[in-house]
């Protein structure tokens, strides 16, 4: 009983080893991005705050490209989103 106890947590370990060592990533630290800058608070372009039509427009184009649970998060910071009164 012994033998098959220490058989089974040589084996779990090795196998826990082996999924550790699949994550690495591997290569330098140049193509690890930036921190953003507090100058842009905000990943809205201006177009997008300038006008309702131009937010529609860029809501279009993240939807057209394919966002979805897994993509980055748009960065709002302090925007302020137009708003329309006739739409």
């Amino acid at each position: 009983m012994l033998k098959f106890n220490l058989r089974a947590t040589f084996i779990a370990l090795v196998m826990t080893a082996s999924v550790a060592a699949c994550g690495g990533g591997g290569g330098g630290g140049s193509d690890v991005a930036a921190p953003a800058s507090p100058s842009s608070p905000s990943d809205i372009p201006a177009s997008a705050l300038a006008s309702v039509d131009g937010l529609i427009a860029f809501m279009n184009n993240l939807i057209d490209t394919g966002t979805n649970d897994t993509s980055e998060p748009i960065l709002l910071g302090e925007s302020v989103l137009p708003v329309s009164d006739t739409i």
